[in-house]
Formats: structure tokens, C-alpha cells, sequence
């Protein structure tokens, strides 16, 4: 007689519309055709190890708060785990020997890439690709091997610069599953962020502080960095940015609100978080490389002009004559684009010698 388990319905299937998986969670549904999609193989393991930095910053600052809750787990036939923020574990706890050597087993160690896309639906692949907290319960798992453990995984946000820095994960065997799993998750994760943010130093506060008050200023992508530190809004989240280069680039340019090449597409205009010197870090107010325009464009800042405006105002004029340049001059255009009413636009311009 053919199973009718939603697991081994969706393999059978091969693609084609499933019966008998309707009481699957739609989450997991999606994650199980990503994984089909992706290529995974859900019968071997086949797990693959990365090069990983085991005395990370995450760890160091992870671990112990992880350790705080471990004796209250002894005992209780589970783990605790750290992953790096592409889900490679890079830090494991047991309760018990047998659930060490059980996880080992089934690949899941020191090292093990759990990417939802190489490694199939799983807590941490899902974790990190969606950036939520999830459970992923027995047979929910893509691959069969991994069918007796329970996993609840959550992405750790720094609290400060508000990047991934990596995620947590609780397992234990898919028989003992129960409500606790999450409850010890939130605990833990809330744990991690707190324990983050009293490690920060006080430099990461002030990059923080100064990309805050550029991104409420400036309606544009704002980036602020350091030699160890990226912090993105929204707007340039989606951009692909390789931090060491572009901190490098920043250094060439120097404090004097210069502009570098961030990506094809965007330059930025530098701006010292600690006037006349990048020992604190730097603002990169993005704007689009111009196209050529006919007609009048706004008129280059002057030097005592330049002098006199402060680090946002800069910013400020510098995203305004952007936008008017996109806009062929166009001021009612400019003024709808920027957010803010003509009358507005018209003083702005007075102010900063736009023209």
C-alpha cells in the first residue's frame, strides 16, 4: 500500500501537483520546492564543510550566553549551536554524549554549511535565508537523515550596526519536541543581542550615531564604515559591497568630502564621522552617476560656500543637485522625487547657491 506521509508524497510526486500535503505548513512547502529546485538531494547527507573562524567575534560574545542556559539543559537530550551568517555552524553544544555523536553522524558539526540551498530545508538554512525565527520538526526536514531531530533557529541582528551577525539554533530529537523549543530560542537570542550591545564600543556607537543622522537627512543610500564596521539603510541594503575595498577607497579619497566609486551604478561623497579625519570612520552619501543632460545644470558649490555648510548640509545639497540633474532641471519633478514641496525646493536652492 503507497505511504501517504506528506514527505513521501512530495518526493513521489516529482514535481508534479502533490496530494496529501495540505497539512504541510506553507513555509515548509515553499522551502521543500526550493530545495527540489536547488538540486538537493533528499535521501544523502553529503554535507559540506567550510574553512570557519571558530574564535569569531559572534562566538566570543555568543558562546558564554549560550553556556548560561546550558545547565539548565543537562540532561534534556539537546543542543545549542552558533552558525556564521551564512549558516555554517561554528559552535556546538550537547547535553548528553550520545546527542554529540548522533549529531555528528547526521553532518551537523563544526563546520557544516546548512545553506537552505545546498543543505535543504532545515532551521538555520531557513533562518538565515528568510531572517525570522522557525521551527522545522521531523519529517519537515528535506533530507531523511535529518527526520529525527527537531530544530528552532533565529538570525542574531546586531543591535547596533543592525547586520546579521549569525544565527542560534536549538535541536533535539523530533519525539521531545514541544512549545520549549521556542521559549528557549527567544531567551537566547534576546540573551546574544544584549550581551552584543554591551560589547560595543564606543566607535561603533558613533558610526552608528552618524549614519543615523544622515539617513534622516539625506533621501538617498547611506553607508557608514569603518576599517571593521558596515552599516547600510534600506536603499542600499540590495547593493553588493565588499567592505575592505571600499573602506580602502575611502582612505585614498581622505576626509575632505571627496567622492569614490561605490558600485556601476553609484559614487558617494565622503564624510568624516569626526571632522578633517577618518579615525572614527565615514558617511558615504550614495547618488547616481549623472547622465549627460541638456540645458542648465545646478551650478558647482563654491569654496566659502563649502567651508561655511556643515556635514549634512553637504550631504543635503549634494542629493538635491543629483536629483535635479536626474530630472533634466526640472524642479516640480526634483521637489516630487526628493519628497518634499516646491516652496521647499525654491529655498533650498537659495540656501545652498543651486541657482
Amino acid at each position: 500500500m503507497p505511504s501517504t506521509h506528506p514527505w513521501e508524497m512530495f518526493h513521489l510526486a516529482d514535481g508534479s501537483p502533490q496530494e496529501g500535503v495540505d497539512k504541510v505548513r506553507p513555509e515548509i512547502l515553499e522551502s521543500w520546492r526550493r530545495s527540489r529546485f536547488s538540486g538537493v538531494d533528499p535521501h544523502e547527507l553529503s554535507i559540506s564543510r567550510e574553512q570557519i573562524d571558530t574564535d569569531s567575534a559572534f562566538v566570543r560574545v555568543g558562546a558564554p550566553v549560550l553556556l548560561n542556559m546550558a545547565d539548565l539543559l543537562v540532561g534534556t537530550s539537546t543542543s545549542l549551536a552558533l552558525t556564521d551568517p551564512t549558516g555554517v555552524v561554528t559552535w556546538r553544544w550537547e547535553s548528553e554524549p550520545t546527542i554529540a555523536r548522533q549529531l555528528d553522524r547526521t553532518e551537523v558539526e563544526i563546520g557544516s554549511s546548512l545553506d537552505e540551498l545546498a543543505a535543504g530545508t532545515n532551521g538555520i538554512g531557513i533562518a538565515v535565508a528568510e531572517r525570522r525565527a522557525v521551527t522545522v520538526i521531523g519529517a519537515e526536514h528535506y533530507k531523511e537523515p535529518w527526520h529525527q531531530w527537531a530544530c528552532a533557529a533565529t538570525p542574531v541582528v546586531h543591535p547596533v550596526t543592525r547586520r546579521i551577525c549569525g544565527a542560534v539554533n536549538v535541536a533535539c530529537r523530533a519525539e521531545d519536541a514541544n512549545h520549549l523549543l521556542l521559549v528557549v530560542l527567544r531567551s537566547l537570542g534576546d540573551g546574544i543581542r544584549s550581551a552584543l550591545r554591551d560589547t560595543a564600543t564606543t566607535r561603533e556607537h558613533r558610526l552608528v550615531d552618524a549614519h543615523t543622522r544622515f539617513r534622516h537627512a539625506a533621501h538617498a543610500p547611506v553607508i557608514a564604515l569603518d576599517r571593521h564596521t558596515l552599516i547600510v539603510n534600506d536603499a542600499a541594503a540590495a547593493l553588493e559591497l565588499d567592505r575592505p575595498a571600499l573602506w580602502d577607497a575611502v582612505l585614498a579619497a581622505g576626509p575632505s568630502g571627496a567622492s569614490v566609486s561605490v558600485t556601476s551604478e553609484y559614487i558617494g561623497t565622503v564624510y568624516p564621522v569626526t571632522d578633517h579625519t577618518l579615525a572614527d570612520g565615514a558617511v558615504l552619501v550614495l547618488h547616481r552617476r549623472p547622465a549627460s543632460v541638456s540645458g542648465n545644470t545646478p551650478a558647482a558649490p563654491q569654496l566659502d560656500l563649502e567651508n561655511r555648510l556643515t556635514p549634512l548640509e553637504r550631504a543635503e545639497r549634494q542629493v538635491i543637485a543629483d536629483v535635479l540633474v536626474a530630472n533634466g532641471n526640472n524642479k516640480k519633478a526634483a521637489a516630487a522625487e526628493l519628497g518634499i514641496s516646491r516652496a521647499t525646493l525654491y529655498q533650498r536652492l537659495r540656501r545652498y547657491g543651486l541657482g
